[in-house]
């Protein structure tokens, strides 16, 4: 024991002037005379030793203090642990050595912490009276915590009300403001993101969360679920076990578990809980290589301090675990530590060093450096109470150097034994998290997390870089190097239950039969077929059963939430793909074609609608090249063909009928001239493209005619659907004008009746229903129009089910083999949408004469071309005659007559007969 009398102070005071060496070795003693006191005091506060009686008094203490030096002031902190855990021995071992390092090395120092430290004993509830008696009673500056449980959860908002800071060095963060409370320790709902890029990396969708349930943790389970859910990860469950929890009650959860399928588990619990789970999912054989655990930082933490049996059954576990960068300041603290902590727990094992000390240890420091730089005097150390109690207590005064004291710690940045010491909204900064698979009885790290890099093999302090986005390979449960799909499709051998509906509206589609002498359900249509073609084609022997499963309301949204509870194990029938059933389940390619279409009643009773096809100026034009055709022939045929001649009326019926015979090649006179034959010829060709474009009009217009719907029509549409919306914001007719219908019966009927004797002039579906529907009536109704507003229909699969995108992949392949377009034929009758899908659909319109203008010009030219030629024939033959006539006469007797009357004539004829 270690003491000192007034007498020895004075004397050392006298000796002062006896030089300067032996002053400052003085000092130096006296010094250290009084850290060895405040020591031994942590010493007997620790294990309950009583103090001596001439010490008991605190007053002596600072008395002594200031006759040692008048210069120190003592400033008293706070520290509530429970001395029976292993974290508060670790961390009440570090913030003691923390002391007496900082102060060995700022001796300089005019200020000095005394610890009043208050022991829980096992029992958290006494952190509440802790609590008041460093307040009121130490009058403590400010309080140490290095474990939040739910007790201590009001610690905060007493310390706010004593203007006292709260320095936590547990993970646990509370979620209201308090402006008094500092986290010095990693804040655990950081690695939550750090787990959804695990997951993501392995692309897993939906998980099961396993929780202690703890006031602090249900706090976090809505900051989980919003993280999970940026991320495109679905939490299927939430499972909370107490601390209290028997091996039953722990059996019979997981068993639960089992029936969900999920097979990708986080447990987010304390060590000893955690183990407790793992050692009864290993009886149930969960800890296979179907399975994939994950742990947090709760667990991972001082996991490294547990025996072999708990490793034993944790093998292929990965989890994060707080980083702390390797230095040469935390190597030689740590022989430090455990030389130190053997001599004062003789008779206990040292575990080792955990992340709660070193994070006390540095929350020490940075204390003790805001004290020095808050330059604060001890007296008076408390202003007036304000008011404040509590079941009975008395008032609790308010620190009046809490706030400054408070305003320097969060301004302090230094380089501890945890890393970089930095504070930033009254938490630690300190993001990166290793990750571990636990092999064997220890932990391989296979890769980092850090919100700037992600996922990374390493990482770079100095230059703050990371390596690539990947990880290094992980041991699974089962010693399995594949990862887990994530999805039990089989459990306990039981089948794969596939719900379909029971009340569809198109049997063709899915439709089922009950056999009253075996009682068995046998489901078929287009639906089933896809589905058994696709799921035969797996590699997987999958086990399944059609359930029916009959909509009340005639909706098929509730047959896709039973997917989402798991009642069901996928949804097979004719379900469309929206975007709100979309957030509850994972569909596969769609397998039909996409969007609505419009069907409506092929009714053509106008008698001129064969005139439709071309327009009035075509029809004039057509008529008059044929008649102009007709004539041409008739002009170059008439002087040598006998057929083309005779009397006037016979002339211009030929004309006539030449001209309407050669709309069909039927015309019977036979052409002399080839000037004929190339007119006749080019017309063929124009009769050939006129005809032809005529015939395909035609059919366009009996087979596509568009309806011109205004707004005083009536549409209907399938009841029970969401085709009703899409009429009245994409087509903009009123909800006063449609009509809902079931079945295609009821189709026929509101279409036959029309819009003015109470039926409908169209139908508005989706196109796999009214391609059924147009199989059934083919020569009554036709397809007008389509558009791509609905995904087609898909099979519905629990979110994260591998199956979605097998199938996926299967349905793909189907189409490209042609092998769906064989089922279709097979269940639609062969009949095809008359509309294509890729293109929108054509307009059909009327022909008119610009589409001909230039076929009719070059048929003109053919024509001019004929004609001239043919006059120059004529002529040149008629000049022929003439100058034979000429010759004959030039012989006669008249050629006496011809030189005089006709000089020039009869010399040229004279000339002519001399050559």
């Amino acid at each position: 024991m270690v003491t000192w009398s007034t007498s020895d102070i004075a004397w050392n005071v006298q000796a002062a002037d006896c030089g300067s060496r032996f002053s400052l070795f003085i000092k130096l003693k006296m010094k250290m005379k009084i850290h060895g006191f405040i020591l031994f005091l942590l010493f007997c506060e620790f294990h309950g030793q009583p103090y001596p009686d001439e010490l008991k008094n605190s007053k002596q203490i600072l008395n002594a203090s200031e006759d040692s030096d008048k210069e120190l002031s003592t400033i008293k902190i706070g520290l509530i642990l429970d001395s029976k855990s292993w974290v508060g021995k670790v961390v009440l071992s570090c913030i003691t050595m923390a002391i007496s390092d900082f102060y060995m090395l700022n001796g300089q120092y005019k200020t000095r912490i005394a610890l009043e430290t208050r022991d829980l004993s096992g029992e958290p509830l006494h952190s509440v009276a802790a609590a008041f008696d460093l307040l009121e009673n130490a009058e403590a500056h400010a309080i140490i915590i290095p474990e939040m449980s739910s007790e201590e959860l009001f610690l905060p908002a007493l310390c706010d009300k004593a203007n006292v800071p709260l320095l936590s060095v547990s993970s646990i963060s509370s979620f209201n403001v308090h402006p008094y409370f500092l986290q010095l320790a990693q804040d655990e709902t950081t690695q939550f993101n750090g787990v959804a890029a695990l997951l993501g990396a392995f692309k897993w969708r939906t998980v099961v969360f396993i929780y202690e349930d703890t006031a602090d943790t249900r706090q976090i389970l809505s900051h989980l679920h919003n993280t999970f859910r940026d991320n495109d990860v679905d939490t299927v469950h939430d499972i909370g076990i107490t601390l209290r929890a028997t091996d039953d009650e722990i059996i019979k959860k997981l068993h639960n578990l089992r029936t969900r399928r999920t097979s990708i588990i986080i447990v987010h619990a304390s060590v000893y809980l955690a183990s407790q789970i793992f050692k009864n999912a290993k009886m149930l054989e969960m800890m296979s290589g179907n399975f994939a655990w994950i742990v947090t930082s709760k667990t991972m933490n001082l996991l490294d301090f547990q025996d072999s049996a708990v490793f034993e059954t944790i093998q292929g576990v990965v989890g994060l675990k707080s980083y702390i960068p390797s230095s040469s300041k935390l190597r030689d603290f740590t022989l430090r530590w455990r030389k130190e902590f053997q001599l004062s727990q003789i008779d206990l094992e040292i575990r080792g060093l955990n992340v709660f000390g070193i994070w006390a240890y540095d929350a020490i420091w940075a204390l003790a450096e805001a004290i020095e730089r808050a330059s604060l005097d001890i007296f008076p150390n408390r202003g007036e109470g304000f008011g404040l109690n509590l079941t009975g207590l008395a008032p609790i005064r308010v620190s009046n150097i809490g706030s400054a004291l408070l305003s320097k710690i969060q301004s302090i940045k230094f380089t501890g034994l945890g890393g970089e010491f930095q504070l930033q909204n009254a938490k630690l900064v300190h993001e990166t998290y290793e990750i571990v698979n636990v092999i064997g009885n220890l932990g391989k790290r296979v890769g980092f997390w850090k919100p700037a890099c992600g996922l990374t093999k390493e990482i770079y302090p100095f230059t703050n870089s990371c390596s690539s986005n990947s990880l290094e390979n992980i041991i699974w449960p089962g010693f399995s190097k594949t990862a887990p799909k994530g999805w039990l499709v089989q459990v306990n051998g039981k089948s794969f239950k596939i719900g379909i509906p029971a009340n569809s509206r198109f049997h063709e589609l899915v439709g089922s039969h009950n056999d009253e002498q075996t009682n068995e359900t046998t489901i078929s249509g287009f639906c089933a077929d896809v589905f058994r073609t696709a799921i035969e084609r797996l590699h997987s022997n999958i086990v399944y059963e059609f359930i029916p499963f009959y909509n009340h309301n005639g909706s098929y949204s509730d047959l896709v939430y039973q997917v989402y509870l798991q009642t069901f194990d996928a949804a097979v029938g004719d379900i469309t793909i929206t975007s709100n059933r979309s957030q509850y389940v994972d569909f596969t390619l769609p397998y039909t074609e996409l969007g609505v279409g419009m069907v409506a009643r092929v009714d053509n009773k106008d008698p001129w609608f064969f005139l439709k096809p071309l327009s009035v100026d075509l029809w004039i034009m057509s008529a008059g090249f044929f008649i102009l055709t007709g004539f041409i022939v008739w002009f170059i045929e008439h002087p040598t063909n006998e057929e083309f001649q005779g009397s006037v009326a016979w002339q211009i019926g030929t004309i006539v009928w030449f001209a309407a015979s050669s709309l069909v090649y039927a015309h019977r006179e036979k052409l002399r001239s080839n000037l004929s034959r190339f007119v006749v010829g080019a017309w063929f060709f124009i009769v050939l493209i006129l005809t032809s474009s005529y015939t395909a009009n035609l059919s366009s217009f009996l087979t596509v005619e568009r309806i011109r719907l205004t707004k005083n029509d009536y549409i209907g549409y399938p009841a029970n659907s969401g085709v009703k919306g899409l009429i009245v914001n994409n087509l903009n007719f009123q909800d006063n004008r449609l009509k809902s219908y079931k079945t295609p019966e009821e189709y026929d009927q509101a279409l036959r009746e029309g819009s003015k004797n109470g039926g409908v002039d169209a139908i508005i579906d989706e196109i796999p229903y009214l391609k059924l529907f147009l199989a059934v009536y083919p020569h009554d109704y036709t397809m007008i129009d389509s558009s791509e507003t609905t995904n087609g229909f898909g099979f519905a699969f629990p979110k994260g089910s591998p199956l979605v995108q097998e199938m996926s992949s299967e349905i793909a392949k189907l189409r490209e083999e042609g092998i769906l377009l064989e089922i279709e034929k097979k269940w639609f009758r062969s009949q095809t949408s008359p509309l294509s899908l890729d293109t929108e659909p054509p307009t059909t319109k009327t022909l008119d004469i610009n589409n001909f203008s230039h076929l009719f010009l070059i048929y003109a030219i053919c024509e001019l071309v004929a004609l001239l030629l043919f006059l120059v024939f004529v002529l040149r033959e008629k000049m022929s005659i003439k100058n034979y006539i000429i010759r004959k006469l030039a012989g006669g007797k008249l050629l006496s007559i011809f030189r005089y009357l006709f000089p020039r004539m009869a010399n040229t004829v004279g000339g002519i007969n001399a050559r």
